[in-house]
């Protein structure tokens, strides 16, 4: 099922309808496929669209300050933050967007949960890596945090998977409070996929990927960065629709 969700995006990506105009270009001999290909490059590649998608996506959710959380059961922080890379010395892990890591973090020593659960995300294929949430589990121990407070889930691939394994975890200890962590993008498909479990959901949003800027010349300018900030954003609003109908 995760081959499934990861490849039906590339049928609505403007990469993949940009290949098939200039195939249809190559094979009819027409123009107005190059022309329909050269308009969608240049659209996707502006910064001032990409930047207004990623902006729309942040701006569902409000940056909260920890005063305003309230006592939960459990911190709940969503995988995605680290990345294996191979070295000399075996398979080390980086920071991508460290800010869930952190903001759960400091949740926790501000008091405002029992405990704090590490979603163990590994794909199929990475059945050799050790799932990031084990990873995370250390990082957070050697930042002070007892063991005896830091809860991994069973291996997960998605979403929905860390939301079940998390609502299995709060079954066993009579508990459904949660404080959710993730991305400010991904915080209103996540939150709807935990409160589809039952749970009882603060929500925590970090890692926004917009911040204060004027609109500039630069921004009505191509790039590939700003092809793939599009692409992205595309990417988590199909995600919105899908999981809506589901």
């Amino acid at each position: 099922m995760i081959y499934l969700n990861k490849l039906l995006p590339y049928l609505v990506y403007p990469i993949t309808i940009i290949i098939l105009l200039l195939i249809w270009a190559a094979i009819s001999k027409k123009r107005l496929p190059i022309i329909l290909a050269l308009v969608i490059v240049i659209v996707t590649s502006l910064p001032i669209v990409s930047h207004r998608m990623v902006a729309y996506l942040d701006g569902q959710e409000r940056k909260k300050s920890i005063e305003d959380i309230f006592f939960a059961d459990s911190i709940v922080i969503l995988g995605g933050m680290i990345g294996p890379i191979m070295t000399k010395q075996g398979v080390e892990y980086e920071w991508s967007d460290p800010d869930r890591f952190f903001g759960g973090i400091q949740l926790l020593k501000a008091g405002k949960a029992n405990n704090i659960i590490f979603t163990g995300g590994v794909l199929p294929w990475q059945k050799n890596i050790q799932p990031e949430g084990q990873v995370l589990a250390k990082f957070a121990e050697e930042l002070g945090i007892p063991s005896s407070q830091i809860i991994v889930t069973k291996d997960v691939e998605n979403t929905t998977d860390e939301a079940k394994a998390v609502r299995e975890i709060l079954t066993q200890n009579n508990a459904n409070k949660i404080i959710l962590v993730t991305s400010a993008f991904h915080m209103p498909r996540a939150s709807k996929l935990f409160q589809n479990e039952g749970l009882e959901v603060q929500i925590y949003p970090v890692d926004y990927k917009t911040g204060i800027s004027k609109i500039t010349p630069m921004d009505f300018l191509p790039s590939a960065d700003a092809f793939y900030i599009f692409q992205f954003s595309l990417r988590e609003l199909i995600g919105r629709v899908y999981y809506s109908f589901k």
